[in-house]
């Protein structure tokens, strides 16, 4: 069973399209696909290691850019 998002659960309740029940439901599900989210990083973590997928040679890695200061023309 897909589960909605956060949002849409909450938008469907409180316009009635869901049920109590539904809505618990959707919710466990969301909590659901949480956890096992949750449980991936921490075992990356642990491992100190990011799946294969995403590493990347060093030779290919780029430190991140310096944040720029605000332009002029953005200040209010």
């Amino acid at each position: 069973m897909a589960a909605y998002s956060l949002e849409t659960v909450l938008l469907k309740w409180e316009n009635g399209e869901l049920s109590p029940e539904q809505t618990i439901g959707q919710t466990l599900l969301l909590v659901q696909e949480l956890a096992e989210r949750v449980g991936n990083l921490e075992k990356r973590v642990v491992a100190g290691t990011r799946p294969l997928s995403e590493q990347r040679p060093l030779s290919e890695q780029r430190p991140s850019p310096e944040p720029r200061p605000p332009s002029p023309k953005n200040s209010l």
